[in-house]
């Protein structure tokens, strides 16, 4: 690789307020100064963030990952949460590397102008949602606190967005609050936060909160949102309102659905529920309760090593059918003595919303245009919903808009 130093290149200067963007194109524009991205060869990030004191520090070039580099990826990854890291498909140096050749996975590696490798980042595109996951950021304990790593997360930003910006309609993370580092690179990515995961994960061996975090194309909340109004219940309105003042999302409707149930039904249904388990070499579970006879069933992913579940979805005909769904789904959690339990719910289903959280979930943020719908073309809202067990971390690390988020979820 030819030697590539500050002296040969000519830096772009970029100041706080340009990096002060909410959308994914507006962002792109503040480094169109920069020219073409050139992640195969590596890409030099020739800025300078003016206020910043650290522009001392490695600037890092970036590089795509290829097949041969799974074992390197794996290694700095055990290394950075000494041997703990829970998801074990990502220390799997052939699963790494299979991910590594499929289009969905893409690692990025950070390296000086030796050719060294400093650490590494992985992005997730899901085609068919139009949505993109970012996460795993993680450098060598040697470069700790000497490799520029805002400007690797700006860079890596940059190059993603510009080649999958109509691919992809927004970009989101699950960030750690364990520190707000990650959460202050993001932010200058546009990444903000909009929904908060307690006591959902597990790093270090220790039960850890996330924040949802997300960076949106512009043209999904203004021309492909649905033009159906949300209606919400009264207890997601302050979660409705704090996404509303940052994306304008306009009226929604609050009711208070009087749900009447008939239990007699309800008796017939648990009779009828079936619940069918598929397990991974990794020990993931994909957890399925059904109803014989039926096509409702209300599943989801259950993760031994942090002792959640995630990712659940559903499908009914009536709402006993979802009733009965949500006390078994809950049935199942107390069985495994599971300590946090999610689920996205319809905006336009208050019936819904009011079933769950009678269930003792609670609403934790307003997701605009969470999910694609490819009949129609267009997103709808959805709620975070979930619950939580322990004690919330007093010392958990926020940027000032995690602390907003939180604040209007009562957790301050």
């Amino acid at each position: 690789m030819e030697m590539i130093t500050p002296e040969t290149i000519q830096f772009a200067e970029i100041s706080y307020n340009e990096l002060s963007t909410f959308y994914a194109r507006d962002f792109l524009k503040t480094f169109e100064k920069l020219g073409e991205v050139d992640f195969k060869n590596g890409m030099y990030l020739n800025f300078n963030i003016q206020e910043r004191e650290n522009n001392r520090k490695i600037n890092p070039i970036l590089k795509i990952a290829i097949p041969e580099n799974a074992q390197e990826i794996v290694d700095i990854c055990n290394e950075a949460y000494d041997g703990t890291y829970p998801y074990r498909e990502m220390i799997d140096v052939e699963a790494v590397r299979e991910k590594i050749k499929g289009p969905e996975y893409h690692w990025f590696l950070f390296k000086d102008t030796n050719d060294n490798t400093m650490g590494c980042f992985k992005f997730y595109l899901n085609f068919k949602e139009r949505k993109g996951y970012l996460g795993g950021f993680t450098v060598k304990k040697k470069y700790l606190g000497f490799v520029d790593v805002v400007k690797a997360m700006i860079g890596m930003m940059i190059g993603m967005i510009s080649k999958y910006k109509e691919d992809i309609m927004m970009w989101y993370c699950e960030n750690r609050t364990a520190h707000s580092k990650t959460q202050f690179m993001v932010l200058l990515c546009g990444l903000r936060p909009v929904a908060f995961y307690p006591n959902k994960d597990v790093f270090f061996n220790k039960v850890e909160s996330d924040l949802m975090e997300i960076l949106y194309d512009e043209r999904v909340l203004r021309n492909y949102r649905t033009n159906q109004t949300p209606e919400i219940i009264p207890e997601i309105k302050d979660c409705f309102d704090y996404s509303n003042d940052r994306y304008e999302l306009g009226l929604a409707k609050i009711v208070s659905p009087d749900i009447k149930l008939n239990a007699s039904k309800i008796s017939f249904i648990k009779k009828k529920i079936i619940t069918e388990v598929i397990r991974d070499k990794y020990g993931y579970e994909e957890v399925k309760i059904s109803i014989k006879g039926s096509d409702s069933y209300i599943k989801f992913l259950y993760t031994p090593t942090v002792n959640n579940f995630e990712k659940t979805t559903y499908e009914i005909n009536n709402l006993e059918e979802l009733f009965s769904l949500v006390q078994e789904f809950k049935s199942y959690a107390k069985k495994l003595n599971i300590r946090y339990f999610e689920v996205f719910v319809s905006a336009y289903e208050p019936e819904h919303q009011k079933i769950f959280l009678d269930s003792k979930l609670c609403p934790r943020g307003y997701v605009p245009c969470w999910k694609y719908n490819q009949k129609k073309n267009n997103f709808e809202d959805y709620i975070l919903f979930n619950y939580y067990e322990g004690e919330i971390d007093e010392n958990i690390q926020l940027i000032p808009e995690g602390e907003e988020l939180i604040r209007c979820l009562n957790f301050r």
